[in-house]
C-alpha cells in the first residue's frame, strides 16, 4: 500500500483556513493496536446527539460525522496496524481496506470505464468495535470512486449539450471571429466545474437548466473536489494535463468538434486520478480529512447539467471579454424602485414595472440580497443595449444571472481587484492555497452615483474617453451640452435635476427602446 506519493510531501503542514482548519498528521509507526478490535474514537467536544446520529450509519451520512467519530484517528491507527499486511498483498489502500473489512475482493482502485466499486453495506459494520468509523472510511472510498465515475460520464454528456450551445452563444452575443479558447482553460472549466461555480468555496449557484434561481444554494459535494484539490496540488495539475491535445487553443468555429477531444483527455485524466487517490493513502486522506465525501453525491443528470452550465458560462464570459464587454454595477441601488418611486429621472430606464422571472428589468439585473443593479457595457460601442441578448441567454438555459454577474463579482472580490482569474490561469502548486479562479470573470466597474463629471464615471475603473461625449441632439443650452450615456448607466446624468432634458441614453437618441437589444 502506498503511503506517500513521491510527488507529495509526507506532511503538508497547516492548511489555509479557507480550505481546511486541520493539518495532515503524520502516519504513526507500526503498532499492535488494532482499531477494529477496540479503542475509543469519538471527538471529545461533540454532543451526545451528534454522536447518536453519527453512530447510526444506516440512517445518516453527514459531513460532520468525520470529526464527531474521529475517523481521522481511527484511520491513522488502521494504516499503522495494517500497512505491512497491505504491502505483503500488494494492494492499494482502498482495495486493502475493503479486503480486510469484509473479506472479499473489492476493485475500487481500478477504473476501466465503468465503476467496479460496490457501495458498503451498513450491516457488515453493525455491532463491531468502531464499526461506524470503519463504515465512514468505506463509504468515503466508495463515494470518491462513484463521484469520479459519475463525473466521467457527465463530462461526456456535457460535451454534447455544450457543443449545441456554442452556435447559440455565438449568434446571441454576435461574436467576432476568429476567437480562440485556450485548451487549458476548457480543461479546467470542465475539471473544476462545480468548485469554479463558487469561488468563495461555500456556496454554489446551481439551478436546473432553463429555470431561474432565487439565490445561492447550499454547499454541494461538487465543491469538495476543488477544495480537496487544494490539499493535493500535484493531482490538481494532473487533472488538467493537456496530454496529446497538441494545439494550445481552439477556434470558436471548431469548438463543437474540438470539445470532444478536450472531453476525451479529461476522461483519461479522471481515470488516472481515481487510481492515484484510491491507491495512495496520503492522497486519499487529503480528499477525506474534512468529511468532504461523507455525504451522498448528486445524481448523474444533475452533475451533467451543472457541468454543461459551467462550460456554457465560461464560454459566455470569455466571449464577452473578447468583445470588450464589461459588467457595470450601481451599489445600494434598486433600479426598478428608482424608476417607480417618483424620482425625477432624466430619461426612461425601461423599469418601474417590477422584475421578470430572471430578476431583470430593462437592461439591468438586480441582486436583491445586496441591493446592487448590474448591467453590461460594450467599451467598443457604449450605446449597445444588452437586454435581449441577456434575456435570451437566461431563457434558453445557457447561463444564469447569478453565474454571470455574481460569479464574476465573487471572482473579483477573491482576487482583490475589479477582475479575477479565468480557469487554468493560476493553478497553485502550493498545498492549501485557495485559487481565485472562476468560471465567469468578466471585469466589473462601479458607477459613481454621487459625483458628476464627463471624465469620472466609475469609482474603481479608468475613465473611458467616449463616455458622455455624444450629444443627444447636438445642441447647447445654458452652457450644458446634452449627453448620451451607456444603456446600463446609473449615476447623476440619470438622477440629477441639473441634467433633466440634457441627458439621454441609446433609446433617447433614437436607437431603439429601453427593452430592445442590438
Amino acid at each position: 500500500m502506498q503511503v506517500c506519493d513521491p510527488a507529495m510531501p509526507a506532511d503538508p503542514g497547516n492548511l489555509s483556513s479557507t480550505t481546511n482548519s486541520s493539518s495532515t498528521p503524520p502516519i504513526p509507526d507500526a503498532t499492535e493496536l488494532n482499531p477494529d478490535k477496540g479503542g475509543t474514537y469519538l471527538q471529545a467536544d461533540s454532543t451526545p446527539d451528534q454522536q447518536s446520529q453519527c453512530l447510526d450509519v444506516a440512517a445518516h451520512q453527514f459531513q460532520i460525522c468525520w470529526k464527531v467519530l474521529n475517523v481521522t484517528g481511527y484511520l491513522l491507527d488502521w494504516v499503522a496496524f495494517n500497512r505491512r499486511t497491505c504491502d505483503d498483498k500488494d494492494m492499494g489502500f482502498a482495495d486493502c481496506f475493503f479486503y480486510l473489512q469484509i473479506g472479499s475482493g473489492a476493485n475500487c482502485t481500478a477504473f476501466t470505464g465503468r465503476s467496479q466499486c460496490s457501495s458498503p453495506d451498513t450491516r457488515e459494520f453493525k455491532g463491531r468495535p468502531n464499526g461506524a468509523q470503519a463504515y465512514y472510511v468505506a463509504f468515503n472510498i466508495w463515494n470518491i470512486q462513484n463521484w469520479f465515475f459519475t463525473y466521467y460520464i457527465a463530462v461526456n454528456g456535457a460535451n454534447g449539450l455544450a457543443a449545441e450551445s456554442v452556435d447559440t452563444i455565438a449568434r446571441t452575443l454576435n461574436l467576432p471571429a476568429p476567437y480562440k479558447f485556450p485548451i487549458l482553460d476548457l480543461l479546467a472549466g470542465l475539471a473544476f466545474a462545480f468548485g469554479l461555480l463558487s469561488p468563495s468555496g461555500y456556496a454554489a449557484a446551481i439551478p436546473l437548466l432553463g429555470r431561474p434561481v432565487a439565490g445561492l444554494a447550499a454547499q454541494t459535494p461538487g465543491e469538495y473536489l476543488l477544495r480537496a484539490m487544494q490539499n493535493a496540488p500535484t493531482l490538481s495539475r494532473n487533472l488538467v494535463a493537456t496530454g496529446n491535445l497538441g494545439d494550445s487553443a481552439v477556434q470558436i468555429a471548431s469548438l463543437n468538434s474540438d470539445l470532444a477531444r478536450v472531453v476525451s483527455q479529461l476522461q483519461t485524466n479522471i481515470q488516472n486520478a481515481i487510481v492515484q487517490v484510491l491507491s495512495n493513502f496520503s492522497l486519499f486522506f487529503n480528499f477525506v480529512e474534512d468529511g468532504f465525501f461523507s455525504t451522498q453525491i448528486e445524481n448523474l443528470n444533475t452533475i451533467t447539467q451543472n457541468v454543461t452550465l459551467s462550460l456554457n458560462t465560461y464560454i459566455v464570459s470569455q466571449a464577452l471579454q473578447n468583445d470588450d464587454v464589461i459588467i457595470t454595477r450601481a451599489l445600494n441601488t434598486d433600479i426598478n424602485e428608482l424608476q417607480a418611486n417618483g424620482s425625477a429621472l432624466a430619461y426612461d430606464t425601461g423599469c418601474g414595472h417590477g422584475y421578470d422571472e430572471w430578476g431583470m428589468c430593462g437592461c439591468w439585473w438586480y441582486d436583491s440580497t445586496n441591493r446592487i443593479s448590474y448591467g453590461l457595457e460594450s467599451q467598443k460601442n457604449m450605446l449597445d443595449n444588452f437586454t435581449e441578448p441577456l434575456e435570451s441567454l437566461f431563457s434558453l438555459g445557457i447561463t444564469t444571472p447569478e453565474l454571470l454577474f455574481l460569479n464574476s463579482q465573487f471572482c473579483a472580490d477573491a482576487a482583490g481587484s475589479t477582475q479575477g482569474n479565468a480557469p487554468g490561469t493560476a493553478l497553485s502548486t502550493t498545498t492549501g492555497v485557495w485559487n481565485t479562479e472562476c468560471i465567469a470573470n468578466v471585469k466589473i466597474c462601479t458607477w459613481d452615483t454621487v459625483n458628476l463629471g464627463r471624465e469620472h464615471e466609475y469609482t474603481d475603473c479608468d475613465h473611458e474617453p467616449a463616455f458622455a461625449m455624444e450629444p443627444c441632439d447636438g445642441t447647447w443650452d445654458s452652457g450644458v451640452v446634452s449627453s448620451t450615456v451607456p444603456a446600463s448607466y446609473i449615476g447623476p446624468y440619470l438622477t440629477s435635476v441639473e441634467y433633466q432634458g440634457y441627458a439621454c441614453n441609446s433609446w433617447g437618441s433614437g436607437r431603439g427602446s429601453p427593452n430592445s437589444g442590438w
